[in-house]
């Protein structure tokens, strides 16, 4: 299809500045040769990002671009979804595991070749209770790392924040178990789960091996060992996505799935990368819900 009114969404505040805008520019020079409305929209706050592409589709723009990493995709995410606009993705933050799994390019220019061609793909999305993702929901190590990061090393040092959380994590090494309900079948007990939408991870895993975008089912994989070595043996394995033949694991496609505390505890949830709560969470795919930009 060919877009015309495009609105690119993007944190002012990441990054470097004056090169982030000098980028932007060379992005929206070919556009607008083109005869297409480009309109930019810095973020403000955290959130802001959905309500930008909530008020732009409203407003009749076609393309909502999202110009950062994983976690301003899914803020933008949030605001598409049921609008009938389309979402695009333009890779610029500390993680960028949508673009991997697009293969999506960085340079402006060919940024503008993607979207003047118009190429886009109807993709399932999954929701994890009220909130939508396009790659991934957990819940255990990763979600744990996730929220333990501090914000100023992620800022000044990007992925080496992550590994610093998650070497804090495994030194004070602390599994709490949960319920994990799959499409009705008898409750796994599990102590580490990735809800899959695409085959990437980020860092090179493949905990969901055999997702896909345009599968109308979410890829879950549930680890229930408890020792350091297992996870070890798991995280090694998935790097190739060999792990689901190791004892342990289990992986199933589904529709929906429910995951609820076991106990007293009440473990942290992340959803693409962002951690947005504690348990429960219920998973649901919707096939053919999003226009993507490929």
């Amino acid at each position: 299809m060919s877009f015309q009114r495009i609105a690119v969404i993007y944190n002012p505040a990441s990054g470097r500045p004056r090169e982030r805008a000098g980028l932007i520019e060379r992005l929206a020079a070919p556009l607008l040769a083109a005869g297409r409305t480009v309109t930019v929209c810095p973020t403000e706050r955290q959130g802001h990002a959905a309500e930008i592409a909530r008020e732009k589709a409203a407003a009749g723009y076609d393309l909502v671009l999202a110009y950062g990493g994983d976690g301003t995709m899914n803020e933008a995410l949030q605001g598409v979804m049921g609008t009938g606009a389309a979402l695009g993705f333009w890779p610029g933050g500390t993680a960028n595991v949508l673009a991997a799994e697009l293969r999506f390019p960085h340079r402006p220019e060919e940024v503008a070749q993607r979207i003047l061609a118009g190429r886009t793909r109807e993709v399932t999305v999954g929701q994890a209770n009220d909130r939508y993702f396009l790659l991934m929901a957990g819940v255990g190590p990763d979600a744990a790392v996730a929220g333990s990061v501090d914000p100023e090393l992620k800022r000044r040092f990007g992925k080496a924040a992550f590994a610093v959380a998650a070497m804090q994590f495994i030194w004070h090494w602390d599994l709490v178990p949960f319920l994990v309900h799959l499409d009705g079948e008898p409750p796994v007990v599990g102590r580490f789960v990735v809800a899959g939408n695409a085959r990437s991870y980020g860092g090179g895993f493949q905990f969901t091996p055999d997702a896909s975008l345009t599968d109308p089912f979410l890829d879950v994989c549930i680890f229930t060992a408890e020792t350091v070595g297992d996870y070890l043996g798991y995280v090694s394995a998935a790097l190739v996505g060999l792990h689901r033949s190791l004892p342990g694991v289990v992986y199933r496609k589904v529709r929906s799935a429910e995951i609820v505390a076991a106990a007293d505890h009440d473990p942290l949830t992340q959803v693409d990368g962002e951690v947005v709560g504690r348990l429960p969470m219920r998973l649901t795919a919707h096939p053919r819900a999003l226009r993507l930009l490929i």
